[in-house]
């Protein structure tokens, strides 16, 4: 399989293909493997810049899109949120639904494919996070620990005040000023959420990986963005058909259309970061990929 390797420029050659030679006849050519040296020809044809890209250069692309991609579905996932009120209050939902059944369809389709996007990230994400962790523990390493107990206090944080809103009921000052408890909760939450998400990302930024670790969350970051391009798609068609047809949903009980503008604006924006990511880790990568 070594004329896989002559599809690479002659700048890629001249420094890797004898080592890579090396990796083949040791560990031998997979189907997967001749996928990688196919993908890795395409972009270091289109993509090869010189001798500065080693593997180090490549770990470090790798590991900045990724946390672009985790930065961007945090941004997505608060217009996705948003966007989940439609549907409240359900009675005034479930009437429009009944004359355009499509309201009902799409609303449940953005949501699976939101959380599809979501598990996804969990599915990628979190060994990345346990791997940076158990290394900062084991190595000391303060500066990415700091960050660490940061993020988890705002976790906690959140669980804290999620299961006190849950019983606001019997709170003296949430039956007075239901308004203000509400807009204090929503506060600190969207405080806690960008202080974690920098949390997590400085953590993920300050650990040492191997690229064989990192070049596992290309499959994950693929399906991350897969969900948040359908869900803006979709989510697009259903303000515009609500707007066509029912626009007496966009005034619930304490939102606007404003609102779901917004919404749609952020998961639009959080999609088009998150392609950037993507681009940066994947698309300047495979060559390197193939190496390990």
């Amino acid at each position: 399989m070594r004329w896989l390797l002559k599809l690479y420029p002659r700048q890629w050659r001249e420094r890797y293909e004898e080592e890579m030679s090396a990796v083949l006849e040791e560990h031998g050519i997979s189907p997967a493997t001749i996928i990688d040296l196919l993908m890795g020809a395409i972009d270091a044809n289109l993509n090869y810049g010189g001798f500065s890209e080693g593997v180090m250069y490549m770990a470090n692309r790798l590991r900045s899109g990724m946390i672009m991609v985790f930065c961007a579905f945090m941004l997505f996932g608060v217009g996705w949120g948003m966007l989940q009120r439609l549907n409240d209050p359900m009675s005034l939902f479930q009437a429009a639904n009944k004359v355009h059944p499509e309201f009902g369809i799409l609303h449940t389709a953005v949501l699976i494919v939101g959380c599809l996007a979501f598990v996804a990230l969990l599915a990628g994400g979190l060994p990345i996070f346990f791997i940076s962790v158990k290394r900062a523990i084991k190595t000391r390493k303060r500066d990415a620990l700091v960050p660490f107990w940061v993020a988890l206090s705002c976790l906690l944080l959140f669980i804290l005040e999620t299961a006190i809103l849950a019983d606001w009921h019997r709170i003296a000052f949430a039956e007075h000023h239901l308004v203000r408890f509400f807009l204090s909760y929503l506060t600190l939450v969207a405080i806690e959420l960008i202080v974690g998400t920098f949390s997590v990302s400085l953590t993920i930024s300050r650990t040492d990986f191997q690229l064989r670790e990192l070049k596992f969350m290309l499959v994950p970051e693929i399906v991350i963005l897969f969900g948040m391009v359908v869900s803006v798609v979709l989510s697009t068609v259903l303000i515009i058909l609500i707007t066509a047809y029912a626009p007496q949903l966009f005034n619930t009980q304490d939102v606007g259309s404003q609102m779901f503008i917004t919404g749609i604006i952020f998961m639009a924006l959080g999609t088009i970061f998150a392609w950037m990511g993507l681009r940066r880790g994947a698309i300047k990568g495979f060559n390197q990929l193939t190496q390990v």
